[in-house]
């Protein structure tokens, strides 16, 4: 396992035995994909070979594996920066020699919004993952698909486009909802026997009545509907960038319900579709934090069209009109069922039975998150926007393809040394 040879000066020469016996995946990336294959699609990003100062500009193959480099190890620009004056498996990693000054922190930062600029992010994903389908890495023809969403969390979360008046008003409708929700429970609780479901479902709808209140209010000041993905797609395609550099307040930032922790959240929203098989990202899409989960299907059906063989999804994807598209496409049904309270006992039973391979299988998603938000420490986001937050999401899952079959040839590897 080593890096491929780029240059032959003596430097180069003593970074590489300095390196020859230190252990990272990094060393194995550059046998998975050819990143030579990347440079039509970066040479188009409008940055020229000279900056404004006519000074030769940084190689577009290099900035992009900075890019790589900030989402394997969560850096921000000015770190990576930092990283790459100081460390020696970085340097190596983009292909920069010791004698080379490394790209400060407003250049790859010029870059990265380069890529939105021209639309390149997504080519670049589908160029990776049409590698890693040559290679063999991911399995072409009929897949299993499994999709599911996670809300990456933004502290940029203060909206000062309101006036004191409508802050005002707010508060007092939020105060004259909640009221009434008080009596309710008042009057449940006075009762001989007061019903726990009912004081619950109070309760919630208090919680609920706060929190998203806010999202409403946001959308009729901006004159959007957040809850419906077509809005976030529109952004997407516009390249409507919201970010002020001025003010560096997030006005697409909304709040969403984190369903596997009872929990509100304030963020985006990032659905994927991966391969059931290889564990690959196949397809990605960013979204207002309100946005319904089960409406990403139709895009993600679309997107892969005869590449699905089956499609796997947890409960909160099961709907009658989900049931018909898959049935239509003629791909397998492995959504998995909703409970229901007139079920008997023996029927629930029976049924939590017959879901377990389904459950067991849509469990691989949660992986593809875990690499994601746990081991890349990606669970929340450094962007304003919802347009530069898809630009980072999609860099961040291919980032995670390449870590996953880095690490998967290291292992068949050492599997191989063994016997």
């Amino acid at each position: 396992m080593a890096f491929k040879q780029q240059s032959n000066t003596f430097t180069d020469s003593f970074v590489d035995s300095r390196l020859e016996y230190v252990d990272s995946f990094l060393k194995e990336i550059d046998n998975i994909i050819d990143f030579e294959k990347l440079r039509p699609i970066l040479k188009k990003n409008g940055i020229g070979t000279k900056n404004v100062c006519g000074v030769k500009a940084y190689d577009s193959v290099l900035m992009f594996k900075i890019l790589l480099i900030q989402k394997f190890y969560n850096l921000s620009d000015k770190k990576a920066e930092q990283g790459l004056n100081v460390n020696l498996l970085y340097l190596r990693f983009v292909g920069m020699s010791l004698e080379d000054l490394a790209p400060d922190s407003t250049t790859i930062g010029r870059f990265r919004n380069s890529l939105i600029k021209n639309k390149l992010y997504d080519k670049l994903f589908e160029n990776v993952n049409q590698q890693l389908e040559d290679a063999g890495l991911i399995a072409s023809g009929g897949k299993d698909v499994l999709i599911d969403a996670t809300l990456t969390k933004s502290d940029n979360n203060t909206i000062k486009n309101k006036n004191k008046e409508q802050k005002s008003e707010s508060r007092k409708k939020v105060e004259a909802d909640n009221k009434a929700i008080d009596l309710l429970l008042q009057e449940e609780l006075e009762k001989k026997k007061p019903s726990r479901k009912i004081v619950d479902r109070l309760l919630k709808k208090k919680a609920f009545n706060s929190k998203t209140l806010k999202n409403e209010e946001l959308d009729e000041i901006q004159d959007i509907d957040t809850k419906d993905i077509e809005t976030s797609k529109k952004i997407i395609d516009d390249e409507d960038d919201s970010y002020d550099h001025k003010d560096k307040v997030d006005k697409d930032i909304r709040t969403g319900y984190q369903a596997g922790k009872k929990q509100y959240a304030t963020g985006y929203k990032n659905h994927i579709a991966t391969d059931a098989d290889s564990g690959a990202i196949l397809e990605t899409i960013t979204t207002f934090a309100n946005t319904s989960d089960i409406s990403t299907i139709d895009t993600f059906v679309e997107e892969l069209g005869d590449d699905i063989k089956s499609l796997g999804a947890d409960k909160a994807y099961k709907s009658k009109e989900i049931d018909e598209l898959l049935k239509e496409k003629e791909i397998e049904n492995n959504v998995c069922l909703k409970e229901t309270k007139k079920m008997s006992a023996e029927d629930r039973k029976n049924q939590r039975e017959n879901e377990k391979l389904k459950h067991k299988i849509r469990a691989k998603v949660e992986h593809t998150f875990a690499l994601i938000k746990t081991t890349m420490k990606q669970s929340t986001t450094r962007f304003i926007g919802l347009v530069r937050n898809n630009l980072n999401f999609t860099i961040t899952c291919i980032a995670a393809n390449l870590k996953l079959f880095a690490h998967k040839k290291i292992k068949l590897q050492n599997e191989s040394v063994r016997w």
